[in-house]
C-alpha cells in the first residue's frame, strides 16, 4: 500500500496535476530511496566546505525530531530540540553557514529570499521525494553494501518509494565504499544502470583523530585502545568495523536514530561505561548525537568524519567543478 501511494504521488507530479515550484535561487537537492543511513549529513557538509569558497549557501532540512514548528534558522543558543540534531550539528561546524529549517521547502526558500539577499545556493537536505520544489541538481545518495536496486519497498524493504524513481536524479552517489578497484566500481555501474544523463560518484569515509566534546582542541589517538561507543544513528555497523580495525571495541551502547537521551538514559550510559571500561578506555559518540549530550558527567570523545568524493571513470574530475558548470547550465 505505501509503495502504491508513493507510486501514484509520482505520477500526479510527472503529469503536472501536482506541481513543483521554481526559485529565483539556485537550488541543489540531497536524498536518498532509503530510510536513514546513506550519508546524507556529511554529504551535505561536503558540499559546503568545497561551494562555500565561491557562493553564499544556505542550508535548508525538514528538522526531523525538533519539538518546533513552522520557519526557524539556527543559532548560536540553539538546540537539538529547537532545529534537529542534524541541522545543529551543521550549524555548530559552520558558523558563517545559514542553517534553517521548515516543513514547506518552498516556504524556507522564499523567506531566504527576501531576508537573506546575499544567499545564492541553497542545498536541500534529505528531499529527493520533496518534489514540491524543482531544483536545479537532484542528488541521489546509495550506500555501497545496501544499494537500491537490492532493496524492496516499505514494509518488505526500506525504500520509501520504487526503486525506479532513481530517474530522477541527475547525480548518483555511491556511499561508505570500502576500498574499490577500477573493475569493482565497473561492476557496481553496471548493476545500478545509469541512464545516459546521469553523473555516477564514489565516495568513502576518512575517520579523524576525537575530540574531547568539551574542548575540539584536545584529540585522543584511538590506537590499540579501548573503545565504548554510544550512537543513535540508522546504522553504526560502519563505525564499529573501522573501530575494530585499529581498537578494541569493549561494548556498543546503541539507541534508535533520533533518539533524544534523557538523565535516565545517561545514568545508565555512565553505568555501562564503568563496568567495561578498562585503565585506558574511552567512551566514544558521534558528532551528530554529541549535539544531544553536551552536559555529560563523565569524559566524552567525538569521533569526526569527512568524505571523499570522485566521479566514476574520471576519478581526477572535482565534484564541485561538476557542480559548477551543470548548476551554470540550468539542468
Amino acid at each position: 500500500m505505501y509503495g502504491i501511494i508513493t507510486h501514484i504521488r509520482n505520477i500526479l507530479f510527472d503529469i503536472g496535476i501536482l506541481r513543483s515550484e521554481s526559485h529565483e535561487i539556485k537550488t541543489i537537492s540531497v536524498g536518498n530511496l532509503r530510510v536513514g543511513g546513506t550519508g546524507k549529513t556529511p554529504f551535505v557538509e561536503y558540499l559546503v566546505k568545497r561551494l562555500s569558497q565561491s557562493h553564499s549557501i544556505a542550508v535548508v532540512s525538514r528538522g526531523y525530531g525538533r519539538k518546533t514548528k513552522g520557519y526557524v534558522e539556527a543559532n548560536p543558543s540553539s538546540t537539538a530540540a529547537q532545529i534537529g540534531d542534524e541541522p545543529l550539528q551543521i550549524a555548530n561546524k559552520f558558523k558563517g553557514i545559514l542553517v534553517a529549517v521548515c516543513e514547506n521547502r518552498n516556504l524556507a526558500i522564499e523567506t531566504i529570499r527576501k531576508n537573506h539577499p546575499e544567499i545564492n545556493l541553497i542545498l536541500l537536505d534529505d528531499a529527493f521525494q520533496h518534489r514540491y520544489v524543482r531544483r536545479d541538481l537532484n542528488i541521489l545518495l546509495t550506500e555501497y553494501n545496501r544499494p537500491f536496486f537490492k532493496d524492496r519497498i516499505i514494509p518488505f524493504g526500506r525504500l520509501r518509494e520504487y526503486a525506479f524513481n532513481y530517474k530522477r536524479a541527475d547525480y548518483i552517489v555511491v556511499t561508505k565504499c570500502p576500498p574499490l578497484t577500477a573493475k569493482q566500481k565497473e561492476d557496481f555501474v553496471t548493476k545500478l544502470k545509469p541512464y545516459g544523463n546521469q553523473k555516477v560518484f564514489f565516495s568513502n569515509i576518512i575517520y579523524k583523530e576525537p575530540y574531547l566534546i568539551t574542548d575540539r582542541t584536545k584529540t585522543t589517538n584511538i590506537e590499540n585502545k579501548s573503545v565504548v561507543l554510544l550512537t543513535a544513528i540508522a546504522n553504526n555497523g560502519h563505525i564499529v568495523k573501522y573501530l575494530n580495525g585499529i581498537s578494541h571495541v569493549q561494548g556498543v551502547i546503541s539507541f534508535k536514530d533520533h533518539h533524544n537521551f534523557t538523565d535516565r538514559d545517561i545514568k545508565r550510559i555512565t553505568e555501562r561505561f564503568c563496568q567495561l571500561k578498562t585503565d585506558d578506555s574511552i567512551l566514544l559518540t558521534t558528532e551528530k548525537d554529541a549535539t544531544k549530550l553536551r552536559a555529560f558527567p563523565i569524559p566524552l570523545h567525538v569521533l569526526p568524519i569527512d568524505i571523499e568524493v570522485s566521479l566514476y571513470p574520471n576519478q581526477e574530475c572535482l565534484i564541485e567543478k561538476t557542480i559548477e558548470q551543470d548548476v551554470r547550465n540550468d539542468k
